[in-house]
């Protein structure tokens, strides 16, 4: 049997694979280079010229102011609260302008816009006054915290608290609000329960609410506590007082184990 001499076959070789060389771009031209600075000028130029402009113009300055949503305070008086007339319109900042509207005490809210070219326009949310409080011969109008939006000297229906007290009363500051809920407790309870009509509503630090009765009593009721118990021993008293024909000057209700009658 004839024997073969095997012989390994050899590897192949790869062929090297060749790795693309970027081509390195090729330097600009002097004078390409000068045209590309040339339009950047250009553009520089032409754009501070238009900034200056919108800067200088009179068209963009604030001179028409819009309001609405104000009744107690008057048009006038946001305006000059805003303090943009004249400005350039781009300079106005919305939230500061806000902020300085709703220092005044009337006023819950306000929104500002700016409208192109130079109207600005401010809307307003106000306090809602339930009350007027006198005080040193002046009417304030007051919100349900006792908070003063302003002074008015106009007829309005809601009820009036005189203040009998001594302490000064001012746009801005605050009044007892339990005398406000007491009032108002009263303008419910007093008609129903007890048949009696308030004429008038004074307060003091010291005595709280007193009633000036249609029968020219004057009733003591110091503060919110406790006054359905109060209206029905007024209830009590004024029939006592009835039946033995007496007219009282004064009804002090504000301690309850002690009722006193003048």
């Amino acid at each position: 049997m004839a024997v073969r001499n095997y012989r390994p076959s050899r590897p192949v070789r790869e062929a090297p694979r060749r790795v693309p060389v970027a081509t390195p771009p090729a330097p600009r031209s002097r004078r390409g280079l000068l045209v590309t600075k040339l339009i950047a000028a250009v553009l520089l130029f032409g754009a501070s010229g238009l900034l200056y402009h919108v800067a200088a113009s009179d068209d963009f300055r604030i001179t028409n102011v819009v309001v609405t949503g104000s009744t107690l305070v008057s048009a006038a008086e946001i305006e000059q609260a805003a303090a943009t007339n004249g400005l350039n319109i781009f300079w106005v900042r919305q939230g500061e302008v806000g902020h300085r509207l709703q220092a005044i005490s009337a006023i819950q809210s306000a929104r500002v816009t700016t409208v192109l070219p130079n109207r600005l326009e401010v809307r307003i949310v106000e306090r809602a006054p339930v009350a007027v409080w006198q005080s040193g011969g002046t009417s304030f109008l007051v919100d349900a915290d006792g908070r003063v939006l302003r002074a008015t000297d106009q007829q309005v229906s809601l009820p009036t608290i005189h203040d009998v007290g001594t302490q000064a009363v001012q746009a801005g500051g605050k009044v007892d609000a339990k005398a406000l809920v007491t009032t108002f407790q009263l303008q419910r309870l007093l008609p129903g329960v007890a048949t009696l009509q308030p004429r008038e509503f004074e307060y003091s630090p010291e005595t709280g609410v007193t009633v000036l009765a249609d029968t020219g009593a004057r009733v003591r009721f110091g503060l919110d506590d406790d006054l359905e118990w109060k209206v029905a021993a007024l209830v009590a008293i004024r029939r006592d007082l009835d039946r033995g024909g007496q007219r009282p000057e004064l009804i002090d209700l504000r301690f309850k184990d002690r009722p006193y009658v003048r």
